[in-house]
C-alpha cells in the first residue's frame, strides 16, 4: 500500500525507467518497473482494489482455507495413454461459505452445475465452485492426456 506522500514529484531526483529518464512519485517508479515485468511475464490486465475490497478477499481467502478444499482428478486408462478426465470438488462437510476456484488448463467443462466461470487475460480458465452439502464433479469437455 502506498500512501499519500509516495505520490510526491516536485522536489525528487529525475530517475531512468525503461529508458525515459523525468522526475517521477515512488508509486510511478513502482507502478512502471513492475508493470513491465509483469507484462514481460503475463497477459493479464492490471486490477486495482479498494481498501475495504481488499481486506473482503483476505477474509474469503481465510474462509476459504478454513473449509479444507480438496480436488480429486479422474483418470481414464486407453490404448492412447492416461488421461484425467473429470475432477470432483470437496471440503470439511462439503459445505463452503465461498466458492472454491479451480484452474482449468486448456479445456472447459461439460457443465457448470451452478459455478461461476472466470478468465484473466490469456490465463487458463478458473472455476469457482459453490457447495452446498455434496460434492461436486465435473467432467473435462477435453481430456488431458498425461
Amino acid at each position: 500500500m502506498f500512501h499519500q506522500a509516495n505520490l510526491r514529484v516536485a522536489d525528487v531526483l529525475p530517475t531512468t525507467i525503461n529508458g525515459v529518464t523525468k522526475q517521477r512519485s515512488l508509486y510511478q517508479m513502482w507502478a512502471e518497473t513492475i508493470g513491465a515485468e509483469l507484462v514481460g511475464l503475463v497477459n493479464w490486465p492490471f486490477i486495482s482494489y479498494k481498501l475495504d475490497d481488499l481486506v473482503q478477499i483476505f477474509r474469503d481467502r481465510m474462509t476459504l482455507d478454513n473449509c479444507n478444499p480438496t480436488t480429486q482428478l479422474l483418470y481414464t486408462i486407453s490404448a492412447e495413454g492416461t488421461s484425467i478426465t473429470g475432477f470432483t470438488v470437496g471440503a470439511n462437510g462439503n459445505t463452503c461459505a465461498v466458492p472454491i476456484p479451480v484452474t482449468i488448463p486448456g479445456g472447459t467443462v461439460t457443465g457448470l452445475q451452478g459455478s461461476r466461470v472466470e478468465m484473466v487475460g490469456n490465463d487458463p480458465m478458473t472455476i469457482w465452485v459453490t457447495l452446498t452439502g455434496t460434492p461436486k464433479t465435473f467432467t473435462l469437455s477435453s481430456p488431458i492426456l498425461l
